[in-house]
């Protein structure tokens, strides 16, 4: 699975204050956190099925409703699946459980507000010349 992220935006996402597991040089391993990454992008796509192109990959781009959240999320799930979780805080663990919450939320509006019999989705907004669907999310509402 491509992650959301790459190792490199993963890097700038961390403060000073984390360790990291690094390689013989000193530097951050790389191989282990794009593989952290990749598994951070499983259990994303594993909550919320609906990303999923017909390829089985996260389509691209990501909904911008949607996207900075999904990158914070694989960030701090791929930073979970990187630090020893014997010693990790309980700042780190919470952090773990309100990135599922955020997950399940996302995927109980996703679900909500866009399923559902007797309700209007976006299509009928137009923007713009030649009458393009508007494809932003929105909850949808009755219609009378």
């Amino acid at each position: 699975m491509i992650p959301l992220i790459t190792a490199e935006q993963f890097l700038s996402m961390q403060t000073a204050s984390v360790i990291l597991p690094s390689g013989e040089d000193g530097e951050p391993d790389i191989a282990r956190i794009k593989t952290a990454l990749r598994q951070a992008t499983g259990v994303i796509a594993a909550h919320l099925p609906w990303l999923l192109d017909e390829t089985g990959e996260i389509g691209r781009p990501v909904n911008p409703q949607f996207s900075d959240a999904l990158e914070a999320v694989c960030a701090d799930l791929a930073l979970d699946r990187l630090t020893d979780t014997v010693t990790s805080s309980e700042n780190t663990r919470n952090k773990y459980k309100e990135s599922l919450a955020l997950l399940e939320k996302i995927n109980r509006e996703y679900q909500g507000g866009l399923e559902g019999p007797g309700y209007q989705g976006s299509e009928v907004v137009i923007s713009g010349e030649g009458n393009i669907p508007d494809g932003r999310f929105f909850k949808k509402g009755k219609v009378f």
